[in-house]
């Protein structure tokens, strides 16, 4: 007669470095962060962005038609070189989340959303960089440009609704900048 084996073997138990994604924390302060986000204008970048969404980030009804041109597109945002400001500002801002996510765990959602956030923020930048190259930045900046600001205007939007939530003392600073 065969009897079954029952689930209450030895463990095993391997140690030895592992990839965390998630980040860890870094002795760098506030300030030292706050003073890494290049500053824009960000009166152009909302102007911009409130073509396409609301102010607080919801698409708008009507989002389908552009009154910017192409040219006033570009002015306003910087160009290419604009773009990757605000890629390098989203990292930054995905740090200023962590950062307060040590005493208000519930920052963690919003981390994880800006993290996604900025993944989308680079694949539209780096569109944009690979149209250049192929000579065709002229047709894609309008389309591909515009919600980048989007993705960056949304991204500011939620950093300045923890700040908020969490009714910390920087939130004046945060949104003099954002």
């Amino acid at each position: 007669m065969i009897r079954p084996r029952h689930a209450g073997g030895p463990l095993v138990s391997i140690e030895g470095p592992c990839y965390c994604p998630q980040r860890q924390p870094s002795p760098v302060g506030w300030k030292d962060l706050f003073q890494n986000l290049t500053r824009i204008d960000r009166n152009n970048l909302a102007k911009v962005a409130l073509e396409l969404v609301d102010e607080s980030g919801k698409p708008r009804e009507d989002s389908d038609t552009a009154s910017l041109e192409p040219s006033q597109l570009w002015r306003l945002i910087g160009g290419l070189r604009g773009l990757e400001i605000l890629e390098t500002n989203s990292e930054v801002l995905i740090d200023l989340a962590f950062y307060v996510q040590r005493w208000y765990p519930e920052a963690l959602v919003i981390v994880e959303r800006l993290r996604m956030d900025h993944r989308e923020l680079k694949w539209l930048v780096a569109r944009l960089k690979g149209a250049d190259r192929m000579g065709n930045l002229k047709i894609s900046f309008p389309y591909y440009a515009q919600r980048a600001v989007v993705v960056y205007y949304r991204m500011t939007r939620r950093v300045l609704g923890l700040y908020e939530m969490g009714n910390f003392s920087m939130l004046s600073d945060l949104q003099k900048t954002l």
